[in-house]
């Protein structure tokens, strides 16, 4: 059974990261300053502008087991606001290589689309 999920960048996903990366204090000169709170806005929203015009993208989404599922959650994180990046993948098993590895196989996201399970 496949597993599907949603993959890309929103602005609401980079403004939480962004929450999490700012510290609320800057060290200048071996000097630890703490921010106040409108610099701290300031700081989060240039790290969200930073956030979305990088490449990362994460996992916006839980696992569904049907693409039209996912499909329906991509359509409505692109109406909802700014995103970039919005895939549906696969979980798929891969061949592993490596032989100190317990498991023959390893678990990878490949883009997924209909007209690739339409043709096999």
């Amino acid at each position: 059974m496949s597993t599907f999920a949603v993959f890309g960048m929103n602005e609401h996903f980079a403004r939480e990261e962004a929450k999490r990366k700012v510290r609320d204090f800057k060290i200048e000169k071996g000097h630890r300053i703490e921010l106040t709170m409108s610099q701290w806005l300031q700081a989060v929203e240039d790290r969200v502008v930073k956030i979305m015009d990088g490449k990362r993208v994460a996992q916006l989404s839980s696992m569904f087991d049907a693409p039209q599922y996912a499909a329906d959650y991509a359509e409505r994180i692109r109406n909802l606001g700014r995103c970039r990046d919005v895939v549906i993948r696969a979980k798929i098993k891969l061949p592993q290589n490596d032989l100190r590895r317990k498991s023959p196989t390893k678990l990878s996201w490949i883009d997924y689309s209909p007209e690739s399970t339409a043709a096999a």
